[in-house]
């Protein structure tokens, strides 16, 4: 995600210093010498001109940037960039505030302000009262106290304190379901867990990557393997796509099911043909004796499968068959991957939606993207203006959310805002990303189906649908 900073200030290098890796940086100034001696501790791109040019922000990226920041002392300078940010549909906006009676017109434009008074009258007062005021920051700026939430993905979810201890940092406190609990070595934090940490400066990182960060887990969730259905031999490559998604995952094997043997030189063994083409992959073979479907049911505990990876083929998946494939996969919690080849997962394409929960596509693609380096792409699609609802106009908090997401996980994440019908946009989409991950959306379920089965035949990346 790219943010804009328009001055070359000493705040700016603090800000550029501290924020997560996942941000590409442009700063602008008119004081090119300023500039010139402007070298924050990571990569930049500089820009010398008026931060209130169109011109000069367009080149610095403004029409892909997801946040705009303002620090000029110059509150019409500030406002100005800030409307053009506006009318560019960025929703990250923020800006110092030099005069109070500007305040008005910053927040007229849903500008996020820092008073530079207030910032300073807050130290000077912890100085002079050190007691009685609550800081994140103390021991002369050499250490923080911060609250972090432990999240269903956070590496140290289930872990005792005595386990993940450092002499870094210390967990002071912790509060779960709204009771506050004094934490010693054995105590294992939880989901939801609401945790104060005092920490040395130079730990920030470490400390936000282990508490908030990110674990890979799918498809455990759902079962400890990956399932292939290979119908013939013309669906060979299709493996390639299985073994690639194994590999990639917390999966533990490949189970093959085929209908007999797909092989049409028989000069060995079927599993002798199935270890030369895999190598050192881990797998099973099984021959399937009922339907597809009927099969897994009746073999669920069996199989474990965490996912059902399906050749697509046009004329054997039809529309009622995906039907089925929706279903089946809501009703026995397996997700569905259906393979059009198009691996490696450089770019993931999610839909911008309220969906947040453990197992959603969203945190789905975010758990995928961090295990393979992959980019998330985020489709915000608004239906048409006159049939706009409450929800859709909430759209851009869904779209922030994500990309709070993204920073946390360290994941590179672009935001499209589009407006149309949401199946037939997205799937126009999926020919610029290499896989697409949906579920049964959140408004009727008889809409949201339809939404699913038409990305599902229609998509040109392969399609992994989540169960609802």
């Amino acid at each position: 995600m790219k943010v804009i900073i328009i001055g070359a200030h000493g705040e700016a290098r603090q800000l550029i210093n501290r924020i997560s890796t996942g941000w590409s940086v442009s700063v602008i100034d008119m004081d090119q010498e300023k500039l010139r001696n402007f070298n924050p501790n990571r990569q930049i791109e500089k820009y010398q001109g008026d931060g209130t040019s169109t011109l000069v922000l367009k080149k610095a990226g403004i029409e892909n940037a997801s946040a705009i920041v303002t620090l000029t002392n110059d509150d019409e300078v500030n406002i100005e960039a800030l409307k053009i940010a506006k009318q560019n549909a960025i929703f990250r906006l923020s800006s110092i505030v030099n005069d109070q009676n500007n305040l008005q017109q910053y927040k007229d434009l849903d500008v996020e302000v820092v008073d530079p008074d207030i910032l300073i009258g807050r130290r000077l007062e912890h100085i002079l009262e050190p007691r009685r005021v609550v800081s994140q920051a103390f021991a002369g700026g050499r250490a923080e106290a911060i609250e972090l939430e432990i999240n269903s993905d956070s590496p140290a979810r289930g872990k005792k304190l005595k386990d993940i201890g450092s002499d870094f940092f210390i967990v002071g406190a912790l509060l779960r379901k709204g009771n506050v609990v004094i934490p010693h070595g054995d105590t294992e934090l939880e989901t939801g867990d609401l945790v104060t940490i005092v920490l040395q400066s130079g730990a920030f990182a470490n400390v936000i990557n282990l508490f908030s960060g990110s674990e890979s887990r799918f498809p455990l969730e759902f079962g400890k393997n990956v399932a292939v259905y290979l119908n013939n031999d013309d669906e060979l490559k299709n493996l390639s796509e299985a073994e690639y998604f194994i590999r990639n995952t917390k999966a533990d094997k490949l189970e093959i099911l085929t209908s007999g043997d797909i092989f049409a030189d028989k000069k060995e063994e079927q599993a002798e043909t199935y270890k030369a083409i895999m190598k050192d992959q881990d797998f099973e073979l099984y021959d399937v004796q009922k339907s597809l479907l009927k099969e897994i049911e009746a073999n669920k505990e069996t199989f474990s499968i965490g996912t059902v990876l399906i050749p697509f083929d046009e004329k054997e998946v039809t529309k009622s068959k995906i039907k089925t494939y929706i279903n089946f996969s809501n009703k026995n919690k397996i997700p569905f991957l259906f393979s059009r080849s198009t691996f490696p997962y450089k770019k993931i394409g999610i839909l911008v939606s309220s969906d947040f929960s453990d197992n959603s596509p969203v945190n789905v693609a975010f758990d995928l993207a961090s295990s393979l380096s992959a980019e998330i792409v985020g489709l915000n699609i608004k239906q048409p203006k006159f049939l706009q609802s409450e929800t859709s106009n909430k759209s851009g908090l869904y779209s922030e959310r994500i990309q709070d997401l993204a920073l946390s996980n360290e994941v590179q994440c672009e935001i499209i805002n589009a407006e149309g019908n949401e199946a037939k946009v997205f799937t126009s989409f999926t020919d610029k990303i290499d896989l697409s991950i949906i579920s049964q959306t959140s408004q009727s379920n008889w809409q949201g189906k339809k939404i699913a089965e038409f990305v599902l035949q229609n998509s040109k990346s392969s399609v992994l649908y989540i169960p609802s």
